[in-house]
């Protein structure tokens, strides 16, 4: 005949069926899950037989379930020694390990076999129960000796300083629950012993044994164990008033529904106050964490207010770490080019800034886990493969993304110095935290955005401005070159008629004949530069009229474009004899693009360079100009999609300070005596990133030399 009793056991172990099958939900089929079952394997074993044995009515067979029964209570210390050390990846000796498998089997062997463990069976009041044997008591010495070593191994791990906070935490729960079991286990054990009247409440143990462990390994926001250990400390305590009042005024009252009227109102104001005495201690002993949160939110309503992204991550780091007091906090924005994630800020708690240059790809197993999380996580939660591919200087603990439609970033923030773990409270200030920093991001890039769509109007403009005016005056000098041309020939035209028709008068008279040659010489020589300056006026004003690229864009010569641009240098520019213009290309080298705007921007670097050069002459040390040979060397590499063109010099370089600036409209590094309108290079960089889609890039050392880079797509 069943009862109500055995109904309890069999709920309970349907609940540890449940939890087992949980757990290899929540974590997979890995060690620490196998030695969870088994555990609860010697649970059920124990479990079930004694339910069984409870309602038989053949006395040998509850005999037979009673040492079947016990067989399982033999092995719940062994499984939970070895679960503990798995979940500490403890490596046990295995001479050690070995002697506490070959007890255990002893334990179970004498058990089956005989009456040494526990005896015949013995009937009370509620059922039958099998007394302890002769050498029952040796079983509790053992299960004495295997939890304390579980116990000091847990004790010896959390010392390390290579644990984490969260493991920490978890590895302290244990080592309570353990402790705390220990204690049901040998109080359960010592009902062989016929000391009390009233039914074992074992399966009661094994639940409160089997729920936090399940929660242990599931679950990674376990509470404060100061808060956890108040809790459970007054809740018995409370427990403990409550049944002994309620107590007292049923044997005292003789009026039965005062007396549970009576203890009705009074279990409920143990209630209401214990809910209170509850509040008020977390309330002190998370008044630092409310104090950063208050901070936090704080902050975050004021982020919007920064327009710079700069700034904002600057501040968005110095915040938590300072504020919250953790170990570090990076930040990694996406790329909107590339869509990877770049770190752009690393703030550590000693005031160090880490310089570190790497990026996550966007289909990085660690960026997919973030996006499949879409809030804020712990560390923790990641599956190994995933943990061990985040490389930082520091241990990660708490992972925030930030998003706005998509993620746009997330922060890294490692552990508390004073290694307490991240509360819920926590996790939800940093989630609202993470949508204040996407608005916020969102905000600035607009802004960046819009600074910049203004800035390119307001250059377009100013080109607008000066192409028209460049075109007025193109005209103007046209007329004038007209003029000159005009007159350069009629001059060389007269000069020759003269001589043809007087020829034995420039003959005979040597010093005529040299003044006649030389005004031809110059008459050519002005034709020919008229007719140079023509064609410079023609290429700017193609480049302002700016044609349509369908119609521009084709493969020509490199050799063709380099050997104008230097002819064209050396109509500006006086060269020295002991200038070196090499060209490290072939002959029949060809580039793919908009012939006049290619030769603009070749003319336009050669030409700098040719100034830098100048203006390194030009420097004196310890009052002696320095002279050295001048060399711009031009390269053209051809690669399969791409050919870059490569712009060298030995001249004065550029200032590191300066590097941000150089393709900035109408800056110029030039000096006072030079023309510089500091427009040139931003040219330069219109027409090869928007108008070919290619890259330019420099390296420069000041009083060293720079190296131009133009990549431009072969099709």
């Amino acid at each position: 005949m069943y009862s109500l009793y055995q109904f309890f056991i069999y709920v309970s172990s349907a609940t540890v069926i449940f939890l087992t099958a949980f757990v290899f939900y929540k974590n997979k089929a890995n060690s620490l899950s196998y030695r969870f079952a088994f555990l609860n394997i010697s649970f059920l074993l124990w479990m079930i037989s004694y339910a069984k044995m409870y309602s038989v009515q053949n006395e040998q067979i509850a005999y037979i379930l009673s040492h079947v029964g016990f067989v399982g209570t033999i092995l719940v210390p062994l499984f939970l020694f070895l679960f503990l050390l798995d979940f500490i990846e403890r490596k046990i000796n295995k001479f050690i390990k070995g002697i506490y498998i070959l007890i255990s089997l002893f334990f179970v062997i004498f058990t089956i076999f005989s009456n040494l463990i526990i005896s015949e069976l013995t009937h009370t009041d509620w059922s039958v129960f099998p007394s302890a044997g002769a050498f029952h008591f040796l079983f509790l010495i053992y299960t004495t000796v295997i939890f304390l070593h579980a116990i000091f191994y847990a004790y010896k791990y959390i010392q390390t300083d290579e644990i984490t906070s969260i493991k920490k935490q978890k590895t302290i729960y244990l080592m309570l629950i353990y402790g705390v079991y220990f204690a049901f286990f040998i109080f359960d054990n010592l009902f062989f012993y016929n000391l009390f009247d009233f039914e074992p409440t074992f399966y009661l143990s094994i639940l409160f044994c089997v729920i936090p462990i399940t929660t242990i390994i599931s679950s990674y926001n376990l509470s404060n164990i100061k808060v956890a250990a108040i809790k459970f400390l007054l809740f018995i305590f409370m427990l403990a008033l409550v049944l002994i009042l309620t107590n007292y005024i049923l044997i005292s009252s003789t009026n039965i529904y005062v007396s549970n009227f009576i203890t009705f109102m009074l279990t409920i104001s143990f209630f209401m106050f214990y809910r209170k005495v509850i509040n008020k201690a977390e309330n002190i002993l998370f008044s630092q964490n409310k104090h950063y949160q208050n901070i936090l939110i704080h902050a975050a309503s004021g982020m919007a207010k920064e327009h710079n992204i700069d700034r904002l991550l600057k501040l968005i780091a110095i915040i938590v770490v300072k504020t919250v007091k953790v170990s570090f906090a990076a930040i990694f924005l996406e790329n909107q080019t590339t869509g990877n994630y770049e770190i752009k800020i690393l703030r550590a708690f000693s005031n160090k800034n880490n310089e570190l240059l790497f990026s996550y790809d966007k289909n990085h197993p660690f960026i997919n886990f973030i996006k499949q999380k879409n809030e804020p996580f712990l560390f923790d939660e990641m599956p190994q493969f995933i943990a061990h591919s985040v490389v930082l200087p520091f241990r990660p603990a708490l992972i925030i993304p930030s998003f706005f439609e998509d993620i746009k970033g997330f922060m890294i923030i490692g552990e508390k110095n004073n290694k307490d773990i991240f509360t819920k409270e926590d996790m939800s200030v940093f989630k609202m935290l993470a949508r204040q920093t996407s608005l916020a991001i969102e905000n600035c890039l607009f802004f960046e955005q819009y600074k910049q769509a203004q800035e390119k109007i307001s250059a377009a403009e100013k080109l607008a401005s000066i192409g028209g005016l460049a075109e007025g005056v193109a005209h103007q000098i046209r007329n004038r070159l007209n003029q000159f041309s005009l007159i350069s020939g009629e001059l060389k035209f007269e000069i020759e008629d003269f001589q043809n028709n007087n020829k034995e008068t420039v003959n005979t008279d040597k010093n005529l004949k040299s003044t006649f040659n030389y005004i031809t010489e110059l008459s050519t020589s002005l034709k020919n530069n008229v007719d140079k300056t023509n064609e410079i006026i023609k290429g700017i004003l193609d480049f302002a009229k700016m044609e349509s690229k369908s119609t521009m864009f084709e493969t020509f010569k490199f050799k063709e474009i380099v050997d104008l641009s230097y002819d064209m240098l050396k109509i500006k520019h006086h060269l020295p004899d002991n200038f070196l213009f090499i060209k490290n290309f072939k002959d029949d080298d060809t580039v793919f693009g908009v012939k006049s705007q290619i030769m603009e921007v070749i003319y336009n670097l050669i030409d700098n360079a040719f100034e830098a050069i100048e203006e390194k002459n030009n420097i004196s040390l310890n009052k002696k100009p320095i002279r050295h040979t001048g060399r711009i060397e031009v390269s053209l590499i051809k690669k399969n999609d791409f050919s870059i063109i490569k712009i060298s010099d030995n001249g004065s370089g550029i200032k590191e300070q300066n590097f941000g600036k150089i393709f900035v409209p109408f800056f110029t590094t030039k000096s006072s005596r030079k023309s510089g309108t500091g427009i040139g290079m931003y040219i330069v960089k219109r027409m090869i990133v928007e108008n070919h889609n290619g890259k330019i890039w420099f390296e420069s050392k000041h009083m060293t030399g720079t190296d131009i880079f133009i990549e431009l797509p072969n099709h």
